[in-house]
């Protein structure tokens, strides 16, 4: 059995180019020939690039996990970049279409697995595509690490072989799509990288530092070894078409990327009437698999998870929920066309749980990668995912730490506090007032002013629920009493926002872990107060008739 090796884009193709410095034709210059290929084809073709951007998600036809398509942009019709040839007005049968469109799992503990089935399916496809053009027998799709900080090449920049018009042949290069904006709207396309501070948006891979995938109990406490709440892999569920909890590893970097990618013409930073339909393809699921990028970011998000159990010597689920995938539960299998005639290759998460022993079509296939670093950004782990309890006691003033750690998990949570109405926020900052429960706030104070190894303090998170908008590319970050919390990329809102959605358009979901800051709260005046005041702060306008809203703001405690 073949051990395929995937490449780093950046210092395996002579800086993201076509050619090496030999003159010898790089991993993207046959990656852009496959693409050029399925392109070729009309999407009831199951092996086109139509019907592969579909089954991540689509704005085109009604499916079994979709709703109708809107008329106006993102409608595929409207996409600039989709060619005549792909025939659109001619979609594939309808049960072709139930069977393997919108699958994409986001907001999930499936959303790590299914995307490794979607990209093995994916470069089977184009290594034969390669093989028939006498490309390599042995090619394997490249990854793009934005995270990487070399020394050689500016790699937080989309290689340019994405970004030149043609090929060295002086054909169309099939990389190159218009529909790209960037973080700032002005096409310059590239990933802000660095800490998680009160300061522009940054991806990075602090989830790494994660030891647990997920939890069966929700909500999920957050807490030493898991960064922000719903822990590496994302909160448990079914079939999840339509984002719900986000795990770590989704949320920073995967969905930072994307909106960073895909970002907003420019005029959307300075027209205080900036136009909707100007989104890029990267940041809606329902249009991003049609831009050639999306696949070596999501080889990147592959490698770090492959990094997260090699490396960093972190198990998968072992429960059956997981790895039987949502057929466990009755719901939809994953499936993936291996062929023009649409022979489906079902697998579940325990068919992909290793990239060295995955079952592919009742074989064994096997891929690395050429560099499974734990993390490529910052090798010292944050300050908050050092917080153990025996720190956070010390901090405290604990008693009894001479008697050793008590480590059992919180796993009671008590709503302590909640918005009284939904918050339609505004461009800029955005501040509310969240009332608390007189008696159950005063638990959790008590449990700060007694914390011990025997009676450890209470945990505290917020949630903002029933996220909805419109548009996709933009950021929210939140400050408790004007203390930075984190911040989080609206990557699917639209989907998640639809009425016939899975998740009754009920919007996003985003838990934060606030118990540091009601920790230094309560160290510096106490938490004698019958409210925290919230702030959301957006990093780009909101887009006239996109309004971003907030159904509720509720506050957490865990205790034992």
């Amino acid at each position: 059995m073949n051990n395929f090796i995937r490449k780093n884009a950046w210092d395996a193709c002579n800086g993201g180019q076509f050619k090496d410095q030999s003159g010898n034709y790089t991993d993207l210059y046959w990656y852009a020939k496959g693409v050029e290929a399925m392109k070729a084809l009309p999407i009831n073709n199951a092996v086109s690039w139509w019907f592969y951007g579909a089954i991540h998600g689509q704005y085109l036809i009604a499916t079994a996990h979709s709703d109708p398509a809107p008329a106006s942009f993102p409608n595929w019709t409207k996409i600039a970049s989709i060619p005549a040839s792909a025939n659109l007005n001619n979609p594939p049968a309808q049960s072709l279409a139930n069977l393997f469109w919108d699958q994409c799992q986001h907001g999930s503990w499936f959303f790590p697995p299914w995307h490794r089935g979607y990209l093995v399916a994916l470069e089977n496809i184009l290594r034969d595509i390669i093989i028939s053009l006498n490309g390599p027998a042995d090619w394997a799709l490249p990854y793009w690490n934005y995270l990487n900080q070399s020394q050689t090449y500016k790699e937080y920049q989309i290689p340019p072989a994405f970004t030149v018009s043609a090929l060295p042949d002086g054909t169309s290069n099939p990389l190159y799509i218009p529909e790209r904006y960037g973080p700032n709207g002005d096409k310059n396309i590239y990933i802000v990288v660095g800490p998680d501070t009160q300061q522009d948006p940054s991806a990075n891979d602090e989830c790494q530092w994660d030891t647990i995938y997920g939890d069966l109990i929700q909500p999920a406490q957050p807490g030493p070894g898991d960064l922000t709440g719903y822990y590496y892999g994302g909160m448990q569920t079914g079939f999840s078409h339509d984002p719900a909890g986000f795990g770590d590893l989704e949320s920073n970097p995967h969905n930072f990327a994307h909106v960073m990618i895909g970002g907003f013409n420019g005029d959307a930073w300075t027209d205080p009437n900036p136009a909707e339909q100007t989104e890029g393809l990267m940041s809606d699921p329902g249009v991003a698999a049609l831009d050639p990028v999306f696949y070596l970011h999501h080889a990147n998000i592959d490698r770090m998870w492959t990094a997260w159990n090699v490396t960093g010597k972190n198990a998968n689920p072992s429960n059956a929920n997981w790895q039987a995938g949502p057929t466990a539960n009755g719901n939809s299998q994953f499936a993936m066309p291996v062929d023009a005639k649409g022979t489906p290759w079902y697998y579940t998460p325990a068919d992909v749980n290793s990239t060295t022993q995955i079952t592919f079509m009742g074989n064994g296939y096997s891929y690395t990668y050429d560099d499974l670093s734990l993390t490529s950004y910052d090798t010292t782990p944050p300050s908050k995912m050092q917080a153990t309890i025996s720190n956070r006691l010390i901090k405290l003033g604990g008693k009894g730490l001479d008697k050793g750690t008590h480590m059992e998990q919180n796993t009671k949570p008590e709503l302590v506090g909640a918005s009284d109405t939904a918050l339609t926020l505004n461009s800029g900052t955005t501040q509310t007032a969240v009332k608390l429960n007189t008696t159950a706030w005063k638990s959790v104070s008590k449990s700060l002013l007694k914390a011990s190894v025997s009676t450890p303090p209470n945990d505290v998170y917020l949630q903002l629920e029933n996220v909805k908008g419109t548009n996709n590319a933009n950021f929210l970050s939140l400050y408790i009493n004007d203390n930075f919390v984190q911040s989080v990329a609206l990557f699917g809102i639209r989907m998640a926002s639809m009425k016939n959605s899975a998740h009754g358009g009920a919007g996003l979901t985003f838990k934060f872990n606030i118990t540091n800051v009601i920790d230094n709260l309560h160290l510096g005046s106490g938490l004698d107060f019958s409210s925290l005041n919230v702030q959301i702060k957006t990093r780009n306008p909101i887009p006239k008739g996109s309004e971003i809203t907030v159904g509720r703001i509720s506050i957490y405690r865990l205790s034992q």
